[in-house]
């Protein structure tokens, strides 16, 4: 796995990860031009899509791949001195579905922030990961990321 970055003013790189480009930056009122995410804020995307694709996978697994939607909301509290770590990240995962089983889609997160989301495994320790797991608007479980590495 290999990624680049090059500055190009300001807080600004142009970031290049296999054959795709973006920007990335910070907000006008820390310095940046808002050209693009900021690196934790990548960093909040990734552990929250990280999983969601294991939920994806764990749900077509276990036959539940009908129509359903997924929406996986990302809420982190950063430190207010440096280095300024995230104190706790807030994942909500939100589906929608008839066929969709609050058993499974619980296991699944469950499976994702315990077994096989490894971005969320190279963080949980110093940023702890807690989960709320919604289905049809109610709230089906919730919970905390634990890896045993």
């Amino acid at each position: 796995m290999k990624a680049e970055i090059k500055f190009t003013g300001k807080s600004a790189f142009e970031t290049s990860i296999r054959n795709h480009k973006f920007m990335m930056d910070t907000q006008v009122a820390a310095g940046g031009d808002n050209l693009g995410p900021s690196p934790k804020e990548m960093m909040l995307a990734s552990i929250i899509g990280c999983s969601g694709m294991d939920v994806a996978a764990i749900l077509k697994k276990n036959k539940m791949d009908d129509a359903y939607s997924l929406v996986i909301r990302g809420d982190a509290e950063p430190r207010k001195d440096h280095p300024r770590v995230f104190i706790a990240i807030h994942v909500t995962f939100e589906a929608t579905g008839k066929n969709l089983s609050a058993e499974v889609l619980n296991d699944a997160v469950h499976q994702s922030l315990t077994k096989f989301c490894g971005v969320s495994a190279m963080v949980y320790k110093v940023s702890p990961i807690h989960y709320s797991v919604i289905l049809n608007g109610s709230e089906v479980g919730k919970g905390t990321a634990d890896f045993q590495i």
